[in-house]
């Protein structure tokens, strides 16, 4: 699998509890301090802290489709 900038592919060392991933498919945001609604994650909880089970709340992508986002981006 080719990776590209940006890519998540599961490793929780690329990222800080404070980071926000976008979906490289339909563009969600995941947002620690909001957390997601959908799934009933609580709030400040870091992407690498989500369950297995948790999946994008759009799309259903998997967290390996997630790409690692710039906050200054948003």
């Amino acid at each position: 699998m080719k990776a590209f900038e940006g890519s998540y592919l599961g490793d929780n060392d690329k990222i800080n509890d404070d980071t926000c991933m976008e979906c490289k498919i339909c563009h969600y945001v995941y947002k620690p301090e909001k957390g997601d609604e959908y799934w009933q994650i609580q709030v400040n909880t870091p992407f690498s802290q989500l369950p297995e089970h948790w999946h994008c709340p759009n799309c259903d992508a998997l967290q390996e489709q997630f790409m690692i986002i710039d906050r200054s981006d948003l």
